[in-house]
């Protein structure tokens, strides 16, 4: 998926909540080339090519990485409860994703390729909605938060958020129970006759 595409998909359509502007900074998108002129080539390029997750220290193939950063003002008013006003949520991310680096790949490959990376792009995609879609939540504990404890409150959001990312890979095993799996499984009907 072009970058274009995550773009619009994480700037959405809901508007911000009053006081509060998100602004979405944009996806890196880190391309790495895989080599292979077979599935079995291909699968050891990309085993020699994974990387440890910051998250949960699991080998992998793909990752996205989000980074968040708020600031807020405090208002002018004196012998009044300080709450955060003017608040900005920054948000970008970067996006670890293979590329198959075959000029002439053989049709079989190809095929299991683009399965594999489609699935695969689907589950990095999805890490970078959720994200988006926990932002005003965000923005509501800090607002909600006395100017004393808004970083913290604004703080655990976080950690809610990078908790949510441990549970859906956890969920979909980084993506393979997706489809995010090279070489694809392959599906076999198989009839039993009496």
């Amino acid at each position: 998926m072009r970058a274009a595409c995550l773009s619009a998909l994480l700037l959405g359509t809901a508007a911000d909540p009053p006081g509060v502007q998100i602004i979405f900074e944009g996806v890196r998108m880190d391309r790495y080339p895989v080599r292979g002129r077979d599935v079995a080539a291909v699968r050891a390029a990309l085993d020699a090519a994974r990387v440890r997750d910051e998250q949960d220290g699991t080998m992998v193939e793909a990752y996205t990485h989000g980074r968040i950063h708020w600031t807020w003002t405090a208002p002018a008013r004196h012998n009044a409860p300080c709450h955060p006003e003017a608040i900005t949520i920054r948000y970008s991310a970067t996006t670890r994703l293979p590329y198959l680096a075959e000029p002439d790949p053989l049709p079989e490959l190809a095929q299991a390729w683009r399965l594999y990376a489609l699935n695969l792009e689907r589950h990095e995609t999805q890490h970078l909605e959720r994200i988006r879609r926990a932002l005003p939540r965000l923005a509501e504990a800090i607002a909600a938060a006395p100017c004393t404890g808004a970083d913290a409150a604004g703080a655990v959001v976080l950690d809610e958020i990078r908790a949510d990312g441990r549970a859906y890979d956890a969920e979909t095993e980084h993506g393979r129970r997706e489809g995010a799996v090279f070489p694809p499984p392959r599906t076999t009907e198989r009839r039993q006759d009496d």
